[in-house]
């Protein structure tokens, strides 16, 4: 289809749904019939199958039980591309399916599969995220037991590309198996489309019903429940024609569904014989219109939404790419606690399961169809079958399983959008998808990526243009090719890929953990440059959960892209994540002063897209308690003023925290007021004793031994002289991941000692590595130090400049007050504005095990190690205890028990982490310039040197 680009696509959107039933179904696929609710006469409907299976891989004799569903990889079994193994199970059909029909409903079997009962073929389906079924009446008996086998191949050639995405073959029964008994009379399709009138209050069901093996005397009736669940707003007959019917009904006043305001309707389709019902299918549905309007703006019953959401992968820590109900559930609970409003499932169909949670908790989700990484180099022996986009051999697989993606989820109020593809080259194939989604559920958008490559060919197969890792600024060009200023002149603009969580640089994740919370700010200012752009519909983080697949043995996976981890712990990033999302934008946070009223006016945005501010609850906590704030009725996507009162107040702050309607926690915020300060060391005093020995030097407590070993009270605090430190990325434009270049020790070309009573001076130059360096380290009697240092022929990027010094490995503590990006951290995260953290946490992660810690206090990291060895795992130190704390005004090492700590007092402008080596040895870095020239794909890295030269003053004292 070559049709101009412009209006005229997208008033589709608006046209009436015209399609007869057998359109919905392509690529010779079968229809999903609903699992009925009741059945008259069945104590259980649908019964999970899940559990002990046995399996055999291809060429050999022995079955070995396997848990499905999940990955027999995950499992230990070997499975190979392009090889057939075998399931089996023995399946109990109850006596009461007698006279009725028997189904067996996959809901996920990667990538080809082939059914067998008793012996006998029943039939074959391509596709490993789509649900399908075996009709198995004309193989069982009621009331006997059936030998059930399922052949499944792993197929290199499978265009969602999922095995190889996941660097492993993940072949198998992926999701839950479901044997269903139904009546013989039986809904074969039900589809209800919940609309909203022109006048946006007036609710417009139109249902589409088409009964098997209907008789005359078959009646079938519907019914609508509020979502209170204890009245009935609207019912009648639904009038059938050989079985097949059509009905449309509007309902006044209904409240309509948003992510904010999830109002769930059910719906009741009972079948009746003779008065008598025979069955009966309940559905949740949700009342809103989805519609692209002026300005390319997305709207949703008729007011413009911004997504701020993820994107996310099925995980399951020990079976894979599999998922399960709980599980489900947990993600879209997590998701909100997030401050997400919407989810793409990239890059295939979530489960039935994770779509009901998300009409129920309100997420908007863009369903995805598994198609990736066509025309595009997927890496060996999957590049021979990567460029299927004009193959017609396979446009039955791009068209059935996209059919039956539609065929099942079509009916839920999250799914506001469809997706076609991921990262894929224009062809034929893609057109088609589209002209067959438009010509079936002309309700919803399509979006597609790569849009470049069809507008290239003046070809359109996409209403949402998507754009890929857009700079965090806004100042640089989408990886989709289509940024226009952060809008399209022509389509509204996705990014339903952005702000790369860290992933691939995986020597500067060992290396120093703060990569994690650094990202924030560019999630942050990636939001709030583009939310009042009216054609930027927002965007979706990559990703949601960590991608690594910890199999028997071995561990891979793309790596820990996810803000929470594949245990579902929330990383550094969560925060960042709901921070940054947060609906409820809080402009200043510190001031300078308290007014004379008392009244404090903080300016706020209202980020919502539905909700007036004043329907969100807003508490001001202080010595312990909490007083309720009116908010003012800001309307949505406008800017208002809080009057905080705080007279009275003897602290210099207080807490502010938002929750929603339902009670959940939105944001929270510490107001302040007055200077900052940081902390001051004490100034220099006391005298130093000179012994016959001129390598020891003492006063008081402290004790200074060869011009740079400290101790107090006999206990080593500093084991050596302080070093520049200079350490830099090799490539630091590295799309992926680059190597470190690290400090080593100086070579001291030239040292100079003055000694003086109040003081002694250690005057050095030399080099490390290939810079020229010099520093002054003066030590004073009551164990102040002044460090200053200069560097030479900087390079333009580095990861840190400043002076690390060689700590007692017994200092095993650490301790910070800074100044974080955010006003507020919850306690134990890792870049809290104060906390402490042990650098043996004492917390086990034992390989496929659940952790016993919080992520800032695991010790081991198999991915980032790349072993399944917990003794080659480990970090030398816990994550909170490694990860650099940036802005600091006070930081410090010491001793669990005993005397001796070092610590450093700063002005907010510098930063310290502990670097822990594999001897012990440890040092403890102080730096006046840092930056993660690693983080890539449109994040903020840092900011170039201004000049070759750098000079800094570290100042700490040991007590």
């Amino acid at each position: 289809m070559n049709q101009p680009l412009g209006i005229g696509r997208i008033l589709l959107l608006l046209l009436p749904f015209t399609a007869n039933a057998q359109q919905f179904m392509a690529g010779g696929r079968q229809q999903l019939a609903p699992i009925p609710a009741a059945v008259s006469g069945v104590k259980q409907v649908a019964t999970s199958l899940a559990g002990t299976w046995e399996i055999q891989l291809n060429g050999q004799k022995d079955w070995k039980p396997v848990q499905v569903p999940g990955e027999p990889a995950m499992q230990g079994f070997a499975v190979a591309h392009d090889q057939p193994f075998r399931y089996k199970k023995s399946i109990h059909i109850p006596a009461e399916a007698n006279g009725r029909q028997i189904a067996i409903r996959f809901n996920g079997v990667y990538s080809y599969a082939r059914v067998f009962i008793n012996g006998k073929f029943v039939r074959e389906h391509f596709g490993g995220f789509t649900a399908w079924e075996c009709d198995l009446t004309a193989f069982v008996k009621a009331g006997s037991t059936a030998d059930l086998e399922v052949e499944v191949t792993d197929r290199t050639d499978d265009i969602s590309f999922a095995a190889g995405y996941a660097h492993h073959p993940i072949g198998g029964i992926l999701r839950d198996v479901q044997l269903i008994v139904r009546p013989n009379v039986h809904a074969g399709q039900l589809y209800a489309s919940a609309q909203l009138a022109d006048d946006l209050t007036t609710g417009r069901l139109s249902l589409d019903f088409v009964l098997k093996n209907a008789v005359p005397a078959t009646v079938v009736s519907w019914s609508l429940t509020a979502p209170d669940g204890k009245r009935k707003v609207a019912g009648g007959i639904l009038k059938t024609t050989n079985g097949a019917g059509k009905h449309q009904a509007d309902i006044p006043g209904v409240l309509p569904w948003t992510a904010e305001t999830p109002q769930l309707y059910r719906l009741d389709v009972t079948v009746s014989e003779k008065g008598k019902k025979v069955t009966q299918y309940t559905q949740p549905i949700g009342f809103r219109t989805v519609v692209i309007g002026p300005g390319n703006q997305l709207l949703v019953n008729g007011k413009p939404v911004k997504l701020r959401g993820a994107c996310r992968h099925d995980m399951h820590p020990l079976l894979g790419r599999s998922t399960h109900r709980g599980q489900d559930s947990l993600d879209v609970v997590l998701a909100r606690e997030a401050n997400l409003n919407f989810i793409r499932t990239s890059h295939y169909p979530p489960s039935a399961d994770f779509l009901e949670f998300c009409d129920r908790y309100g997420i908007y989700v863009q369903e995805e169809t598994a198609i990736c990484f066509v025309g595009q180099d997927r890496g060996g022996e999957y590049n021979k079958f990567t460029s299927t986009q004009n193959d017609t051999a396979f446009t039955s697989r791009y068209l059935g399983q996209l059919s039956e993606m539609i065929d099942r989820d079509r009916n839920h109020a999250s799914v506001i959008m469809w997706s076609i593809g991921n990262e894929s080259s224009y062809g034929s194939n893609f057109q088609q998808e589209y002209d067959f989604v438009k010509q079936i559920d002309p309700s919803r958008p399509v979006s597609w990526s790569w849009p470049m490559t069809a507008l290239k060919e003046n070809k359109r197969c996409f209403d949402i243009a998507v754009g890929h890792y857009p700079a965090y600024d806004g100042k640089g060009s989408d990886m989709g090719g289509v940024d226009r200023n952060m809008a399209h002149p022509d389509f509204p603009l996705l990014s339903d890929e952005w702000a790369h969580v860290a992933c691939y640089n995986v020597g500067h994740l060992r290396n120093d953990p703060n990569v994690k919370d650094f990202w924030g700010r560019s999630m942050d200012t990636t939001w709030l440059v583009r939310f009042d752009v009216p054609g930027n519909i927002g965007g979706a983080i990559w990703g949601m959960i960590d991608e690594t697949f910890h199999l028997p043995g071995k561990v891979t996976g793309y790596g820990p892209w996810g803000f929470v981890d594949v245990w579902r712990r929330k990383k550094a990033e969560f925060w960042n994540t709901k921070k940054a999302y947060s609906p409820v934008r809080v402009g200043k946070t510190h001031f300078d002063a308290l007014p004379a009223n008392g009244i404090l006016e903080v300016p706020v945005k209202n980020r919502f897209d539905h909700l007036s501010l004043s329907q969100i609850v807003c508490k001001i906590e202080s010595g312990g308690k909490a007083v309720d704030v009116k908010l003012p009725p800001v309307a949505p996507h406008q800017n208002g003023v809080i009057a905080l009162p705080v007279k009275g107040i003897s602290v210099n702050g207080v807490m502010i925290r938002f929750y929603d309607p339902a009670g959940a926690l939105i944001d929270e915020e510490r107001i302040s007021w007055g200077p900052r300060g940081s902390g001051q060391l004490p100034v220099a005093a006391g005298s130093w004793q000179f012994s016959t020995d001129k390598n020891v030097q003492r006063s008081g407590d402290v004790e200074l031994r060869n011009y740079g070993r400290l101790a107090v009270k006999g206990s080593v605090v500093v084991t050596g002289k302080p070093q520049v430190v200079v350490n830099r990325p090799e490539n630091w434009n590295a799309f992926k991941n680059t190597p470190g270049i690290f400090s080593g020790n100086m070579t001291v070309a030239e040292e100079q000692i003055v000694e003086e009573t109040d003081r002694i001076v250690v005057r050095t130059r030399g080099v490390m590595g290939a810079y020229p360096v010099a520093l002054e380290t003066s030590y004073f009697p009551n164990g102040l130090v002044e460090v200053r240092y200069t560097a030479n022929s900087l390079p333009r990027h580095t990861w840190e400049i400043g002076v690390k010094i060689p700590l007692a490995p017994e200092l095993s503590r650490i301790a910070w007050r800074r100044q974080g990006y955010w006003s507020s951290y919850p306690a134990g995260h890792l870049s809290a504005d104060s906390g402490a953290a042990l650098k043996n946490s004492g917390k086990a992660y034992h390989y496929r095990q659940q952790p016993e810690g919080s992520i800032a206090e695991d010790m081991t990291d198999y991915y980032l190690n790349a072993t399944t060895d917990e003794r080659k795992a480990g970090m030398h130190g816990s994550e909170g205890f490694r990860g650099k704390k940036e802005h600091i005004f006070e930081y410090e090492a010491s001793r669990q028990n005993g005397p001796g700590r070092i610590r450093v007092l700063s002005d907010g402008s510098q930063a310290a982490r502990m670097d822990v080596e594999a001897d012990g040895k440890q040092w403890l870095v102080i730096s006046d310039k840092w930056d993660y020239w690693s983080l890539a794909w449109g994040n903020f890295q840092g900011l170039p040197n201004p000049s070759k030269q750098m000079k800094g003053i570290i100042r700490f004292i040991i007590e």
